[in-house]
């Protein structure tokens, strides 16, 4: 599994997300075929999984978190029933 950097093909979603939200840093990554988009404020860190084809597996969400949030952190995590969309929050 890779998580490749795709944040200057959604220039509009960061645009949106920095002046909108409290958001001060903003990346989005590719896991296959899953979006992942990494938002910081000056207290947390939130992470968003979405895969519109089939649930996310425990396995690629181990792995984001493995990847982008540091093992000393406790974090939150949000499922809705279908497994598509996950929510990923954490203390900086």
């Amino acid at each position: 599994m890779h998580l490749i950097d795709v944040t200057n093909t959604y220039r509009d979603l960061v645009e949106k997300q920095l002046s909108s939200t409290n958001s001060q840093y903003v990346k989005v990554y590719s896991l296959g075929n899953i979006s992942v988009v990494y938002s910081e404020t000056t207290d947390k860190i939130e992470i968003v999984m979405e895969n519109h084809k089939r649930a996310i597996r425990q396995d690629e969400v181990e792995f984001v978190i493995k990847r982008l949030v540091h093992e000393d952190k406790i974090y939150d995590i949000t499922i809705d029933k279908s497994r598509k969309i996950i929510s990923i929050t954490c203390a900086k």
